[in-house]
């Protein structure tokens, strides 16, 4: 029977989840202007340690919906809850400034159990994209200042289900809820008080589905566990809905005065997200687990209401490694502690003035498991670096301390007393 205490943990994290999804932006990122923002990084600290890399985890104690063929790991009669927390700290720098800013977020809410011997299932929500930002520009040839302010993003909420097609092989798939809104405005102030001022405003809301599906390969090599993965991501048309407003204003003290209203319309369309492809291999020697994970997705086929905002090909390696004592039989707290350490490359779809915006980012983590319970706290850490100052861009240096919580409870047991 499921833990009372977890229906409550439950109860609780999803009314945050709920409310932190339709909160203010959850970065700042002047890169986040571009498509549907920044992606988010990994939805879990355990992940997120091991580099991002996660489509071919065996790992059975922690849910995995980077690919829905891994639900069926999961073990008999099991029941685990996974949230987790995140704090970023982000360092602008450019040619002629430097600017720090911070966010705590509640990132994620998974769950997952098995309904049988060979069919595993699993929902939850995830972060998708971020967009978050507030930049201004200097016009000498028009004597104005232009500003610019987006905030929002897209969240998703999945529902999975695996199928283990034989000891080594299992199939799997995800329906996903994709849900949110990306607000931008522009305003463009003049030093010339005779002529008005005038801002825009656009707010794009999104609501649609999203399909994917995942096959996952495992067997041994000389007695250590070998897997091999892909999770295919087809191309998505997502209703969409646009709001825009276009006026000119002038100051009367304090306020704006609205003078004259240009465009007031609210029109509907499409999101076209293009296809993503991931493919990944583990390896488990003696007391390491190296992971490895490389992914492509063609940002040129992505159009919001019939643009492309010139985004370009995506690509992303993760590779990851995880150490932990083999002494299972040891009863020190130590022996238990696992220690991980990854790395990642993306070249984001972004491009400007020739430069391929690029992100790397080191990570570190440990898992901290709970002696009186199956509960473990995964603790990461990622630096991470996005952009360049090169033709008055401008770099981005991140800190991001990562916390999650796995709930493992035994679930399907019949009370023997009342």
């Amino acid at each position: 029977m499921m833990n009372d205490k977890i229906k409550k943990i439950l109860a609780i994290f999803l009314c945050l989840f709920t409310i932190d999804s339709f909160s203010q932006s959850n970065t700042f990122s002047p890169y986040s202007r571009f498509g549907l923002g920044t992606f988010s990084n990994n939805f879990s600290s355990y992940y997120q340690s091991m580099g991002g890399a996660s489509t071919a985890s065996l790992n059975s104690f922690y849910v995995n919906p980077s690919n829905p063929a891994s639900y069926s790991l999961i073990q008999p009669k099991k029941f685990i809850f996974h949230t987790s927390l995140k704090n970023n700290t982000t360092f602008l720098e450019s040619s002629s400034k430097n600017e720090v800013y911070n966010n705590a977020k509640l990132s994620s809410l998974i769950f997952g159990f098995p309904i049988n011997n060979k069919i595993g299932f699993s929902s939850g929500f995830l972060p998708y994209t971020n967009s978050g930002y507030d930049l201004f520009e200097r016009d000498d040839e028009f004597e104005a200042d232009k500003f610019y302010k987006g905030t929002g993003g897209i969240s998703k909420l999945y529902f999975g289900t695996s199928f283990k097609i034989s000891k080594s092989l299992s199939v799997g798939a995800n329906a996903s809820y994709l849900f949110g809104a990306i607000n931008r405005e522009k305003r463009i102030i003049f030093d010339d008080e005779s002529i008005f001022h005038s801002r825009s405003v656009e707010r794009v809301n999104i609501k649609g589905y999203d399909y994917e599906i995942g096959l996952l390969f495992k067997n041994e090599i000389n007695q250590n566990d070998f897997s091999l993965a892909i999770v295919l991501n087809s191309q998505s048309n997502i209703s969409s809905k646009r709001f825009e407003l276009a006026e000119s204003f002038e100051f009367s003290g304090f306020s704006e005065q609205v003078k004259d209203t240009f465009v007031n319309l609210t029109q509907r369309g499409e999101l076209t997200l293009p296809q993503l492809i991931s493919f990944g291999l583990s390896y488990k020697l003696k007391n390491l687990n190296l992971i490895g994970e490389y992914s492509i997705q063609d940002w040129s086929n992505y159009q919001l209401f019939g643009q492309s905002d010139d985004l370009i090909s995506s690509e992303k390696l993760n590779i990851g490694l995880e150490y932990y004592n083999q002494n299972t039989n040891s009863t020190a707290y130590l022996s238990k502690v696992k220690y991980r350490f990854g790395f990642y490359n993306f070249q984001t779809p972004i491009q400007l003035n020739n430069n391929k915006i690029n992100e790397t980012g080191l990570t570190l983590g440990i898992g901290l498991p709970n002696q009186r319970s199956k509960t473990i706290y995964d603790l990461s850490l990622l630096l991470g670096r996005r952009g360049t100052t090169n033709d008055n861009l401008i770099a981005e240096n991140f800190v991001e301390i990562g916390l999650s919580i796995n709930f493992d409870a035994i679930w399907f047991i019949k009370r023997k007393y009342d």
